[in-house]
């Protein structure tokens, strides 16, 4: 099961793991302090947390993440994209200018879609979705 990208004129297809690796080039992009927080959610001794432990964890890192939005690190808009559901979320207009000016200079043969497929999203595809002045959705 994937994911499709669109805005009002363009979509793109992709697993859950390319847009995970689509967010994490987004995260990258803000500042590295800020990368280094957001990419902790992958670290194994995180993903395996449960319980009380889970809990803690969680109650603190949210709290790191207010005061990163805080001291202007990344913008309350680019935190809520890349926190929002992997399976079904949309963004509006103000956040998807956000992340095109973030990505607009990134190389277009990233890769996040289908290798096998001829129409693979890649991040020229993603840069059309982000800068086409409209919502982004995806499910």
């Amino acid at each position: 099961m994937g994911i499709t990208i669109s805005s009002k004129r363009y979509s793109c297809d992709m697993g859950c793991g390319g847009f995970g690796r689509f967010r994490n080039v987004v995260a990258e992009k803000t500042n590295d302090k800020f990368y280094k927080h957001y990419m902790r959610l992958s670290d194994s001794d995180v993903i395996f947390l449960n319980g009380e432990e889970r809990i803690k964890f969680f109650e603190k890192y949210d709290a790191d993440t207010i005061k990163h939005i805080e001291e202007n690190e990344v913008s309350e808009e680019i935190a809520d994209f890349l926190f929002k559901s992997d399976c079904q979320g949309k963004i509006d207009r103000k956040q998807s200018k956000q992340i095109y000016e973030l990505i607009k200079e990134c190389d277009d043969n990233l890769v996040f879609g289908y290798i096998g497929r001829r129409d693979c999203s890649k991040m020229a595809d993603m840069k059309k979705i982000f800068s086409d002045k409209t919502k982004v959705e995806w499910r």
